[in-house]
């Protein structure tokens, strides 16, 4: 049965990446627009609480491909809020 059906499966690099949002809160979007280039540790996001107003990072370089959500959306912890088309290797 493997000999008939097994195929190696080579890893491959994903189509996209998401960033998701830490905290919840309000989100503010920064003026990555879609088709602009994202290094790794750029602030492409905040989120502000009522306590406080946190950065949201890449964590691996990029173009954007769509933002997820709006200037003033509520967010949730863990919610995607920007897709990214990676480039580079995998890190």
């Amino acid at each position: 049965m493997v000999r008939e059906h097994g195929t190696s499966r080579r890893a491959t690099e994903p189509t996209w990446r998401l960033i998701t949002a830490p905290v919840k809160g309000t989100v503010g979007i920064t003026t990555a627009e879609p088709g602009s280039p994202v290094a790794a540790g750029d602030v492409v996001a905040r989120i502000s609480s009522l306590r406080d107003t946190l950065e949201v990072r890449a964590e691996h370089p990029g173009t954007v491909v769509e933002w997820l959500v709006e200037d003033g959306d509520p967010v949730s912890p863990g919610q995607p809020v920007l897709r990214l088309h990676p480039q580079g290797g995998l890190a």
